[in-house]
């Protein structure tokens, strides 16, 4: 079956790993920071959104993230929002989207050369979809870290995030005065957009959360993540930047988006030569509806 209902734009040819797993297909470029450019399911359905122009060359340090392609899987590190750390200039959603990686099999390495960490990502068949296992070292120093996932989910209408039960409240972080609002179904839904308009919830900090998941009307896609990564933001976009609606569901290491805000909040780990930072996520398809 097919999402597709706008101009859709092929990703270059070069270098890929396919990922094949029980119900669920991955496609990775190395050379564009190891972004993720496909998950498709047994259906023939495409969850992550496409390009809407021409992709050019690989971004490189010192781009822009909104002149990039906006859609596929990113990863972000160690920021999301530019930001300075111990006289340090971090990039706009951090360094890892510029780099070029390197693959052997289907474990993708990045290198970020500011704050000096080495960054893996492996991919892997697993129940009934796909297992990713992340790895971050660094040989020197200790740092602190904040990474996100950033996959960029093709949203149609009707498209919700589910999250278990016991979160209650969310907190808008595109509000300087981090105002909560209660997670109910406006919160969730894609259809609570007008045209235009974007919105960017976490979880609240002291609710820790290791699943959601993406609801459509004919499908849902289920995360699950492990105890490293205790705090969820949820990313919304309805024809702001993109012509389709996309919803990030964001796991992540810290609260929230800039590593100097996460600092100060002590809400981000560590990571040191003795002690480097692993976690996983699993994906799994359910084809019932939502």
């Amino acid at each position: 079956m097919s999402d597709v209902s706008l101009p859709q734009h092929a990703w270059p040819d070069g270098d890929t790993v396919v990922v094949q797993g029980p119900g669920l297909r991955a496609v990775v470029l190395p050379r564009r920071g190891g972004k993720i450019v496909s998950l498709r399911d047994d259906d023939g359905r495409e969850w992550l959104a496409q390009p809407e122009s021409p992709v050019g060359p690989p971004a490189r340090p010192g781009d822009g993230f909104l002149a990039a392609e906006m859609a596929g899987w990113d990863e972000c590190a160690p920021t999301i929002v530019a930001c300075e750390v111990d006289d340090l200039t971090l990039p706009d959603h951090g360094s890892l989207w510029t780099a070029k990686g390197r693959a052997v099999g289907r474990t993708v390495t990045l290198v970020d050369d500011t704050l000096g960490f080495r960054f893996e990502r492996s991919i892997e068949p697993s129940g009934r979809g796909l297992r990713f296992d992340y790895r971050v070292t660094t040989p020197t120093r200790t740092i602190p870290f904040l990474w996100a996932a950033h996959p960029q989910f093709a949203a149609p209408p009707g498209t919700i995030v589910r999250v278990p039960a016991h979160v209650t409240t969310a907190v808008d972080v595109l509000d300087p005065a981090l105002p909560e609002r209660p997670w109910d179904g406006a919160t969730a839904s894609i259809d609570d957009l007008d045209e235009g308009e974007c919105r960017k919830v976490y979880v609240h900090p002291e609710t820790p959360v290791f699943a959601a998941s993406l609801s459509r009307r004919d499908a849902t896609l289920s995360m699950r993540w492990s105890a490293a990564c205790p705090y969820l933001g949820v990313w919304m976009e309805r024809g702001l930047y993109r012509s389709g609606p996309v919803v990030a569901i964001e796991p992540s290491t810290s609260y929230f988006d800039a590593l100097d805000v996460a600092l100060a909040a002590g809400r981000t780990p560590t990571v040191s030569p003795e002690k480097p930072l692993a976690w996983t996520i699993w994906l799994e398809p359910d084809a019932d509806r939502a």
